[in-house]
């Protein structure tokens, strides 16, 4: 892939929360949220703050070593444009992001206060104060403040906890798009959860019951989402996910930009892998249409697909004869969610 010249786009991470009980969090944006009345994981923008070398100087007070952050990246594992400049440095400051935005939205601030050598699990450590919701309101005017919670809580973003997941790239024709780091982190404990005015609703919900209520429009999924749902529901114990996700981490993958093709009657959004796939992608260009083939027509039963289809009447994630590098293969399936307007 060649990535354009001109970025369109803001990098962003977001956080994929799963608690025992085999759950994962999600939550219903607003209207005036960047993905109005859906739901999504918690995230947002990278911010300047997030990346900010005083990270590094105090992380290292808590025992933590350059051997430490290059752990977040296996050498020669595959790089998407989003990583690729300085991928220990993107690592480190998107985890941080996907850390404060969960605080801002959520008020779960996921923080260690122990010394490298003192931990040994792979749960993330949550802080809890009754003071953390004026940093909250502090933090999300100053996303700067993190910095200055953690040093006078003497805590640190446990960014050791986040396994790096999957990467997607909004496509050319949508008016906001995001180059998203997706994470997965796990707690031992279910905490309560106190939202921001950014989202309406807050539930901890199984992948599954989440896909059954897409499925009859009951909520608001878009691709993204109803694929890494998809994905997770793959893995429903909570233990089986966190070995999973901790052990493909370092791997890398590839970077899942849908490149949107109008058909005859609707629209498909290719994903890489499938025949259709363009070798030579344009992120800022879109696709040449084919009107004289149907979305269906276009299907080909002896290839690879790996899609997404839209028309008036439907949108669905198609996969057959796809098997991705490093990740869950999920076997040839057709993933129902309906439109936003039904």
């Amino acid at each position: 892939m060649k990535r354009a010249m001109q970025k369109c786009w803001r990098d962003s991470a977001t956080l994929i929360v799963a608690a025992k009980r085999n759950q994962n969090i999600k939550h219903t944006r607003t209207h005036n949220a960047s993905f109005p009345n859906s739901v999504v994981f918690p995230g947002g923008v990278c911010e300047a703050a997030d990346g900010d070398e005083e990270w590094y100087k105090h992380l290292r007070t808590f025992g933590y070593t350059e051997s430490d952050f290059k752990s977040f990246h296996r050498i020669g594992s595959p790089l998407t444009p989003l990583f690729e400049n300085n991928p220990i440095q993107r690592h480190v400051a998107l985890r941080i992001t996907a850390i404060r935005e969960t605080f801002e939205e959520l008020g779960l601030l996921i923080c260690s206060q122990s010394h490298k050598s003192e931990s040994e699990s792979d749960w993330a450590s949550l802080l809890t104060d009754d003071d953390l919701k004026h940093w909250r309101d502090r933090v999300s005017k100053n996303p700067a403040d993190l910095l200055t919670l953690c040093k006078e809580y003497k805590c640190f973003p446990d960014i050791w906890a986040l396994q790096y997941w999957s990467n997607w790239l909004t496509p050319v024709n949508q008016p906001k798009r995001f180059d998203t780091a997706f994470f997965v982190t796990a707690l031992e404990n279910k905490p309560s959860i106190n939202s921001n005015s950014e989202v309406v609703n807050v539930k901890w919900l199984t992948p599954t019951e989440i896909l059954e209520s897409s499925s009859k429009a009951e909520v608001i999924l878009y691709p993204p989402q109803a694929y890494e749902f998809s994905r997770l529901s793959y893995l429903p114990d909570i233990n089986e996910l966190l070995t999973f996700a901790k052990e493909r981490s370092s791997k890398g993958n590839i970077l899942l930009y849908p490149v949107p093709i109008q058909a005859k009657d609707g629209m498909i959004q290719l994903l890489p892998g499938d025949y259709l796939y363009p070798s030579d992608v344009d992120f800022n260009t879109q696709s040449d249409p084919i009107k004289d083939k149907t979305i269906l027509e276009l299907r080909d039963n002896n290839q690879s697909l790996h899609r997404v289809e839209v028309t008036k009447s439907r949108r669905e994630i198609i996969i057959q004869n796809y098997h991705p590098t490093n990740h869950i293969t999920m076997n040839n399936l057709i993933i129902p969610f309906p439109s936003i307007t039904g």
